[in-house]
């Protein structure tokens, strides 16, 4: 069996590097993606790799419709060569597991292990053509599909929006492009949920927001944005605290900020101290709160913001998440940092992300509504209500580009 390899900055770009070379008959048999360049592991560009053949056999597989019974065979089934694309809408077996392979493993062991990464495939794929040769994943909507992987959009809700097109779509619409991709925008806004970005004061007491969230993810700057939008433009008077007694430049930072915009800030170390400065500004419309970035896998820190949650009585819990953090990091945060009553979400750093896809899964995972997003480092400029920016993500989240 003859393998060749494709390297391109897309899966849809390797794939057609397939089909170019080997035609319409070539087979998947293994993909990957990897970066490339950077120094020590950190940076470079992502990479899609296809490992694909024509000289490989795979047997196809036909679907029978729902209700009724499985014919009979009375001789064994020929095998026929497919491409093997599309997402899955066929459940199959699990696949056995691989056996380690031996030092002195010869050319047919390689053939086995070559071809159980083949049925691996077929397991998460489907073929092109149905058993009458019909279209079972027209090639645009197969093409979406695999943008929105690259894009990290969880392969589950990959699927459920394809299966939403899909039943939309018919005939000729399957074959636009640009209708699909506009089609799965607006099915993507209807899966990010906003909220209503107004700070009306609470009955006899100002009205409480506190940003919590990781280290790194601009809450600082966040915070200032929000202060700066909520007087300059609002109108309202507010107040600044922070407990953020760690990091003794963040202070500063926020300090600088609450001069510029004349608002005052106060500092306070104890859960008492901020029940406290809360109390002190008991005659302004808004108190926005500063919270020291937590590990997520700091229990104790997590536990102390815990109690300082407890003494504010917040009308507002943001919970802030940067879209350029790893899927990973993003669901230990979701994980840790939604068991404190978190009720709104902030997105930072849009403009430095390089996919949109996680996106579906955050808002997904969290009971809570997205509030703003922030764009820029600037101060106040580079933060909107997410309502403003829900069809620009829905947009980005498709394939489209931050312009």
């Amino acid at each position: 069996m003859e393998l060749k390899t494709y390297q391109a900055h897309s899966m849809a770009d390797a794939l057609a590097a397939v089909k170019r070379d080997l035609g319409r008959d070539a087979v998947i048999l293994h993909t990957r993606s990897f970066r490339r360049g950077g120094v020590l592991g950190l940076g470079g560009r992502q990479m899609w790799e296809i490992t694909a053949s024509r000289n490989v056999t795979v047997r196809r597989r036909r679907v029978r419709p729902l209700g009724t019974a499985p014919a009979r065979r009375t001789t064994a089934p020929k095998p026929d060569v497919r491409v093997i694309e599309g997402p899955a809408y066929i459940p199959t077996p699990p696949t056995p597991p691989t056996p380690p392979a031996s030092a002195g493993a010869d050319t047919a062991g390689d053939l086995g292990s070559q071809m159980r990464q083949l049925t691996s495939m077929v397991s998460k794929l489907v073929e092109r053509r149905g058993p009458q040769g019909e279209p079972a994943v027209p090639e645009e909507l197969f093409e979406m599909y695999l943008e929105l992987i690259q894009n990290e959009v969880a392969e589950d809700i990959a699927k459920e929006l394809l299966e939403k097109v899909r039943a939309e779509l018919t005939g000729d619409q399957l074959g636009d492009k640009a209708l699909i991709r506009r089609r799965l925008s607006e099915f993507i806004a209807t899966m990010i949920p906003t909220c209503e970005a107004g700070a009306e004061p609470a009955a006899g007491r100002p009205r409480v927001i506190v940003l919590i969230g990781p280290t790194g993810v601009g809450k600082t700057t966040t915070i200032a944005k929000l202060a700066a939008n909520l007087k300059l433009r609002q109108g309202l008077r507010v107040g600044l605290i922070t407990i953020d007694t760690y990091r003794i430049a963040a202070v500063e930072q926020l300090r600088t900020y609450a001069q510029i915009i004349q608002v005052p800030l106060t500092v306070t170390m104890t859960p008492d101290e901020l029940a406290g400065a809360i109390a002190d500004f008991a005659d302004y419309d808004v108190v926005l709160i500063d919270t020291a970035g937590r590990s997520q896998n700091d229990s104790q820190r997590l536990t102390e913001l815990k109690a300082f949650l407890a003494a504010a009585k917040a009308d507002e819990v943001h919970l802030v998440l940067s879209t350029t953090a790893g899927g990973r990091n993003v669901e230990s945060a979701l994980e840790h940092f939604g068991r404190l009553g978190v009720d709104r979400l902030i997105l930072t750093k849009l403009d430095e992300a390089v996919s949109f896809g996680m996106i579906l899964s955050i808002v997904r995972r969290m009971d809570a509504a997205l509030s703003f997003v922030t764009t820029g480092q600037d101060v106040p400029e580079d933060i909107a209500p997410s309502a403003d920016h829900k069809q620009k993500l829905a947009e980005l989240i498709a394939g489209g580009t931050w312009a």
